[in-house]
């Protein structure tokens, strides 16, 4: 039995009748017409057409279907994938590559600029126009070659809330221009890290750690004003900016970075990095910072643990157990070794303890959820906040004064409450699942998984003691590494392969074209 058509009256070729007459007739009997196909009745009503006066128009085979308007998505996003599958295949700068030294040197420069070197230079927004200049340059030189970074979801948080938090903020001036300044230094890292592969970050920072450090020796030989501090902070040797602890964490962030390339291939680089990890340590030594010291110890056991991780997953349990309690006992060791030798006061942090206590007991008070304001509160040597009722609250309940929080995250509740805390452990969680997911030995790019964690490592160690998080360095390297290990990189195409949905074919078969798998780190 032959099957009706859905809308049999389009067929009709009677005229002059009514549109109800024409429904009723089609219902009472099938339509005559046919596709001109024996057995084949008429297509649906997409596809009827009036008989064309010069002859039969052509109709669909039966397998033609709607186009959907997900297949009309699909196809106008097919340009658009394509565009960003070309730029994440464009190569990165390697250490064979002029490119390569390039940004190496600018980051080695970005990292003394960052320190805030006082002794050289009188301000630190001095030292930021240097930074940004610079890195204009580096733009410029390598446009034909440039990529665009990618952006981890909460470092947009973060600066989403540094400028909603303008509108609550106790010195619009302050927040505006520390918001300013984040967003630029963020920036900064996120376009080196789109454009160097993690070698070429590493090296960078370990040369800038041996600027700094050379700096430093040559302001104190010709006793410059700054590089020497005993009477103030209790240090022979300061550095370049002025204050041990500075040069102590500025030099650890270099020690990671080095300490993540692990053992080179071939012996000049060998020999290079054997030289500047002991330059490193001895300028940690100099610098004679508690904190330094403890920051050397976490990095080596770390590095040995990366090394020796195949090994201890085959070990017996009485073995394992024993090395879990020497993670414990170590520290502790290494902390009456550090707290005797140098004198430091290693139960109350050198005497933090109290002040971040009042410190948290001031944020819960004035603005517990959201803070008082980003850059508002304190009054950093680099960006000293105008004097304010809340930092006065945190002094009078302390009983005494200090610049900062001088701890990673008792730093940021002032100025952005337990909700900016919230997004600053959201930002280390994602630096520890960006490390697992590149791999630290094995994996998409093991180099860059290593450098996050010694440096995360380095930041944490330092920042029980300093504001690692809201110091320029700080807040660049950390954005730097994460950025770096977390842009995505697809292979170059084979040469003949098909490298637009548009092109030509190239005289070979589709399916004879290996695919490509991506390299997608995060």
């Amino acid at each position: 039995m032959t099957a009706h058509a859905p809308y049999p009256w389009i067929c009709s070729r009677r005229s002059g009748t009514g549109v109800v007459s024409v429904m009723a007739e089609t219902l009472r009997r099938p339509c005559r017409r046919s596709s001109g196909v024996s057995g084949v009745r008429a297509p649906p009503w997409p596809y009827a057409r009036r008989r064309s006066p010069t002859g039969p128009t052509p109709m669909p085979s039966p397998g033609a279907r709607f186009v959907s308007a997900s297949d009309v998505a699909r196809r106008a996003l097919r340009g658009p994938k394509a565009l960003l599958d070309w730029h994440d295949r464009r190569p990165r700068a390697t250490l064979t590559s002029p490119r390569g030294w390039i940004w190496m040197a600018l980051i080695a420069a970005l990292l003394y600029w960052m320190s805030n070197p006082l002794v050289f230079i009188p301000s630190f927004f001095f030292s930021f126009e240097h930074a940004k200049f610079w890195t204009k340059i580096a733009i410029l030189v390598t446009l034909p070659w440039l990529r665009l970074p990618r952006i981890p979801w909460p470092w947009l948080l973060f600066l989403g809330l540094c400028y909603l938090s303008q509108l609550w903020s106790i010195s619009d001036a302050n927040t505006d221009l520390t918001n300013l300044v984040t967003m630029q230094v963020a920036l900064m890292a996120l376009i080196v890290a789109a454009n160097c592969e993690a070698l070429v970050v590493c090296w960078g920072l370990g040369l800038g750690g041996i600027v700094v450090l050379a700096l430093s020796a040559y302001a104190y030989e010709q006793e410059l004003p700054g590089a020497s501090n005993p009477y103030l902070t209790g240090s022979d040797f300061a550095g370049v900016g002025t204050n041990e602890n500075i040069l102590a964490y500025t030099l650890g962030v270099s020690l990671a970075a080095v300490l993540a390339i692990g053992w080179p291939r071939r012996t000049p680089w060998r020999v290079l990095s054997v030289a500047t990890t002991a330059a490193l340590l001895y300028g940690i030594y100099r610098a004679a910072s508690g904190t330094g010291f403890l920051a050397v110890l976490g990095l080596a056991g770390m590095a040995a643990l990366i090394a020796a991780w195949p090994r201890l997953t085959t070990l017996p349990r009485r073995v394992k157990v024993l090395g879990s309690l020497a993670v414990v006992v170590v520290p502790l060791v290494a902390g009456l070794v550090v707290s005797f030798a140098l004198g430091k006061d290693l139960g109350t942090v050198s005497g933090r303890a109290p002040f971040w206590r009042a410190a948290v007991e001031a944020s819960l008070e004035t603005a517990p959820w959201f803070g008082s304001g980003w850059g508002a509160v304190w009054q950093h040597p680099w960006n000293a906040a105008q004097p304010n009722a809340v930092a006065q609250l945190i002094y009078d309940k302390a009983g005494y004064v200090l610049p900062h929080g001088h701890n990673y995250f008792v730093d940021v509740m002032p100025e952005l409450g337990l909700v900016g805390v919230a997004i600053v452990v959201a930002m280390v969680v994602q630096a520890v699942t960006t490390a697992r997911r590149t791999g630290v030995r094995e994996g998409s790019d093991p180099v860059a998984g290593r450098l996050v964690v010694l440096v995360l490592v380095s930041l944490m160690v330092f920042g029980i003691t300093e504001p690692m998080f809201s110091v320029p360095l700080g807040w660049w390297s950390l954005t730097l590494v994460v950025a770096t290990a977390r842009q995505r990189v697809l292979p170059r195409p084979e040469r003949g392969a098909r490298r637009w949905p548009w092109s030509r074919t190239t005289g070979r078969r589709r399916a004879d074209v290996p695919p490509q798998a991506a390299t997608v780190h995060g």
